[in-house]
C-alpha cells in the first residue's frame, strides 16, 4: 500500500464520518421545517360538538380532511427530491454511503414532517366532545390517510439521487497506468501498437 493510499484511507474514516452527519441532520432540520409549512398551507376542516359528538360544519369542511394527506404528498415530494438531488451533487466517490444516507435520512424526515406538523395542527376534537356541554365548534385535526404517504420522502430522494448521478456522471473510475502494479503496467504497455 502506497503512502497516498494510506493518507487517503485515514481521511475517509472522517469524512465519511462528516458525510454521516451532515446528510442526516440536513434530512432532519428539513422534515422538521416541511412539517411547519405542511401545517401552515392546510386549512383545517370545521367541526361542530353537539351532544358529545363531532358533525363536518359544511361539505366544504369534510372536503377539506382529504386535504391533508395530499398536501403532506405535495410537500414531502418537493423537499425529498430537493434533498436527494443535493445530496447526488454533493456525495462523489461516496455513492453507496449516500444511498443508504438517502433512505435513513429520508424515513426520518417523513417521520418528522408527520410529527411536527400534527403537533402544531389543532388537537383531535373527538376529545374536547367528551367533556363539552351544549354547543362548540372546533378545527378537524391533521392527519395523514393510510402508510403510503410515507412513502413519498424516500421514493422522490432516491429518484433525485439517481437523475443526479445520472446527469453528472463522476470521474472515470477505471485505472491509469500509473496506478497499476509494475507487472501490469507491462502488460497494458506490450497491448497498445508501437507508435510509427
Amino acid at each position: 500500500m502506497s503512502a497516498h493510499d494510506r493518507a487517503r484511507a485515514r481521511r475517509f474514516p472522517r469524512a465519511g464520518l462528516r458525510t454521516v452527519v451532515l446528510v442526516l441532520l440536513a434530512y432532519a432540520a428539513l422534515g422538521a421545517l416541511a412539517g411547519v409549512v405542511w401545517e401552515v398551507v392546510w386549512t383545517p376542516p370545521g367541526q361542530v360538538i353537539e351532544h358529545h359528538q363531532v358533525f363536518y360544519d359544511s361539505y366544504a369542511s369534510l372536503r377539506r380532511v382529504f386535504t391533508g394527506t395530499g398536501l403532506f404528498v405535495i410537500v414531502a415530494a418537493v423537499a425529498g427530491a430537493g434533498l436527494g438531488l443535493g445530496v447526488a451533487l454533493l456525495s462523489r466517490g461516496r455513492e453507496l454511503l449516500a444511498l443508504c444516507l438517502v433512505i435513513v435520512g429520508s424515513a426520518i424526515a417523513s417521520a418528522l414532517m408527520w410529527r411536527v406538523g400534527t403537533l402544531l395542527g389543532p388537537s383531535d376534537p373527538a376529545s374536547l366532545a367528551a367533556h363539552a356541554t351544549g354547543r362548540a365548534t372546533a378545527s378537524g385535526p391533521l392527519s395523514v390517510a393510510g402508510k403510503s404517504p410515507f412513502l413519498v420522502w424516500p421514493m422522490a430522494s432516491l429518484l433525485a439521487l439517481a437523475l443526479g448521478y445520472f446527469a453528472s456522471p463522476g470521474p472515470s473510475t477505471s485505472p491509469s497506468a500509473a496506478d497499476l502494479p509494475p507487472t501490469d503496467r507491462r502488460e497494458a504497455g506490450a497491448s497498445t501498437p508501437p507508435h510509427g
